[in-house]
């Protein structure tokens, strides 16, 4: 993550694009949250639902779980997407030409055509793990979080819900979804909100009230300012990467392990029984932000640059919406080896075994998905967006030339 300082020039023209480092940020985190969860499954010694449990230094098996669940965060990782979407999809706006309806109309068409494939595919698929491979039994020495998912089928109308994105109760990853679907609608409006410190500092101080807000909207309002954070980097993190690039090697490096470790642990250590707690949410999207930003304005170099993490980075869509699916089959189907009451040592090697497992058979599903619906219909999208715009500059022209001339006198 490290680069030559990038001299800021506000008043360049210069439109920076989405890099392969963005990519390689996706694809590691998308990794991370499948590990995350596998770790969530099986008690080690006696820790039931470890992610909502306080630090207990006087059990050493508890602490390794507390500290492999901290270091692959999934919900850090999830709100590091929610920061790099508010980048990708401010570049996007900004990328396309047109104005008015029809700029809005297309970017619409490419954000439905991006989202929603994959979302009714992975929710048919997983509807049909309910009905013909999962049970609604206990595992034995399963957390009570594990035996909280997939032990019930599902009817058409719950379907149906989760196809839209309005339900995540067949494949619980799916509510992010739903908070991209509305962050997504919104984008526009945040990116005329960031050209101004003015309306910059006021849109801040909503989203942040908003945060606190009792609001039962799964969430959303808690990590709309991921997003618009995100939406803040293409015009002004020139100037913060470039400060950060002025700072000896050892300084930065020292920045990039603290905004790293407030992501993993803050929420962690000071209020993990608190299901979305905002102030670490908060935390969390200020130290994503600071690595989102220094990763899109640095070289791409180092493991940053992995041909690998570029490629799962494609792929981590599909990685994210599939793997829990993938994950629980491996669960149910492992899970009754280890017994009731497993050493802390068989539940932790078991835990590793089906994230590697899940992994090994989630980026192959994720690929085929990846090549053969993702960019097929994403490329629909942008025709459909391109026909939209262009018919809109046509039916101006055509306004244009049937004006009647203005006589001069």
């Amino acid at each position: 993550m490290t680069s030559q300082p990038i001299l800021p020039n506000p008043s360049s023209s210069e439109q920076v694009t989405f890099s392969n480092s963005l990519a390689s940020l996706r694809g590691t985190a998308a990794s991370f949250v499948v590990i995350y969860h596998a770790f969530l499954l099986f008690k080690v010694s006696g820790l039931d639902t470890p992610q909502r449990h306080g630090l207990n230094f006087s059990e050493p098996f508890h602490m390794l779980v507390h500290g492999l669940i901290g270091f692959f965060n999934g919900p850090a990782a999830v709100v590091l997407f929610f920061v790099l979407s508010g980048t990708v999809l401010t570049l996007s706006l900004r990328r396309s030409k047109g104005k008015g309806l029809a700029h809005l109309a297309g970017y619409y068409v490419r954000r439905l055509f991006r989202l929603y494939p994959l979302l009714i595919a992975v929710t048919l698929f997983a509807a049909a793990m309910h009905w013909l491979y999962f049970s609604d039994a206990p595992t034995a020495g399963a957390t009570s979080w594990m035996n909280g998912y997939f032990n019930q089928d599902p009817g058409l109308i719950e379907t149906l819900l989760n196809a839209v994105g309005y339900s995540n109760s067949l494949n619980s990853p799916a509510w992010t979804i739903r908070t991209e679907i509305i962050a997504s609608f919104l984008m526009p409006l945040f990116v005329v909100l960031t050209r101004r410190p003015a309306l910059i500092a006021a849109t801040l101080v909503v989203l942040v009230a908003l945060m606190y807000a009792p609001l039962h909207i799964g969430h959303v309002n808690v990590y709309l300012i991921a997003f618009f954070l995100g939406a803040l980097i293409p015009n002004y993190g020139r100037m913060v990467a470039d400060l950060n690039f002025r700072f000896p090697k050892w300084f930065r490096y020292l920045l990039i392990a603290g905004a790293l470790f407030a992501g993993m642990f803050v929420q962690r250590i000071f209020r993990p029984w608190v299901h979305v707690d905002p102030s670490s949410v908060l935390v969390v999207s200020l130290a994503a932000t600071f690595l989102v930003t220094i990763t899109f304005y640095g070289r791409s170099e180092g493991w940053l640059a992995s041909k690998k993490l570029v490629f799962l980075g494609d792929i981590s869509y599909g990685l994210y919406l599939l793997h829990f699916i993938i994950l629980f089959a491996f669960a149910e189907l492992l899970g009754p080896m280890l017994g009731a009451d497993p050493s802390p040592v068989s539940a932790l090697a078991m835990m590793a075994f089906i994230a590697a497992l899940t992994l090994a058979v989630t980026i192959p599903l994720a690929t085929l998905s990846y090549h053969y619906l993702e960019r097929p219909l994403q490329d629909l999208g942008r025709k459909y967006s391109k026909q939209i715009q262009s018919a809109d500059k046509t039916a101006e022209l055509s306004a244009a030339n049937t004006r009647p001339a203005v006589e001069t006198p």
